[in-house]
C-alpha cells in the first residue's frame, strides 16, 4: 500500500485519539490542534529574523559555504558554479539549479548564493515568501476556539461495550458446491487417460483410444 509521508506524519500525530469513540476522537485531535497553533503563535512573536528559525539557519550556512566556489559568468541571468571540478547550471531569471534543490525547497542553495553574490545581489530577495517571519505569524493570528465538554458523556470502557456478530439469513435456492472463481484464475484441466485430449476423464471418454507410439 502507498501511502503519503504527510498522511503517515497526521497518522502518529494523533495516534491516541484514533482509539476513541468518534466525538472523543474530533475533540482530542481539536485540543491537539489549539494547543499546537498556540505554541507557534507565541514562538512567533519572540522572533528577531526576517525568516523562520531554521530558515535562517540554512541561509547562513549557504551564504558561509558559498565562499568557496568559483563562479563563471554566461550573460548575467545564467552562470555556472564549480566545486570540486564540478560544474552546476544556475539561472537567475527562472530561479532554478541543476540539481533540482532551489526549485524544491524555493530557498537558494549555496550555488545559486554564490550566483546572486556575483551579481550583487541580496540572497534573501530569492527566498519564498511562505519563509517569512509576518507570513508565519499570520498563519497563526485567529485561534481555535475552546469548546467545553463538561456535559458530554464520559467515553465507555471495553468491558461495558458487548458487540454481536451480526445477524445473517440463509439465500434461497440450494447452496453453491464450487467456490466462485478470482479474476484471473483458470479452472483445473482435465486431461483424459484413454485419447489424451482435454476437458473430460477417462470414465465420460467417447473418443476412439490413442494409439501407443511405434503402432
Amino acid at each position: 500500500m502507498l501511502v503519503s509521508q504527510d498522511k503517515e506524519s497526521f497518522n502518529n500525530w494523533i495516534h491516541d485519539a484514533r482509539s476513541l469513540p468518534i466525538l472523543h476522537m474530533v475533540d482530542k485531535i481539536r485540543v491537539q490542534m489549539m494547543e499546537m497553533a498556540a505554541k507557534r503563535k507565541i514562538d512567533a512573536a519572540l522572533w528577531d529574523t526576517p525568516y523562520y528559525p531554521k530558515v535562517q539557519k540554512i541561509i547562513e550556512k549557504n551564504l558561509q559555504e558559498r565562499r568557496s566556489l568559483a563562479i563563471r559568468h554566461s550573460d548575467g541571468i545564467k552562470f555556472e558554479v564549480i566545486e570540486s571540478m564540478k560544474t552546476y547550471a544556475v539561472d537567475l531569471h527562472l530561479q532554478t539549479y541543476s540539481c533540482g534543490h532551489w526549485q524544491l525547497v524555493k530557498i537558494p542553495c549555496k550555488h545559486a548564493c554564490t550566483a546572486i553574490g556575483s551579481n550583487k545581489e541580496v540572497v534573501t530577495q530569492y527566498v519564498s515568501a511562505f519563509y517569512n517571519t509576518e507570513v508565519y505569524r499570520a498563519a497563526y493570528e485567529r485561534n481555535i476556539q475552546p469548546i467545553p465538554t463538561f456535559d458530554m458523556p464520559d467515553p465507555p470502557q471495553p468491558s461495558d461495550v458487548l458487540i454481536k456478530p451480526p445477524t445473517t439469513k440463509r439465500l434461497p435456492g440450494r447452496p453453491r458446491k464450487r467456490r466462485i472463481h478470482s479474476r484471473g484464475e483458470v479452472d483445473h484441466a482435465y486431461i483424459c487417460s484413454r485419447c489424451k485430449q482435454t476437458g473430460h476423464n477417462r470414465r465420460t471418454c467417447s473418443n476412439p483410444p490413442q494409439n501407443p507410439e511405434g503402432f
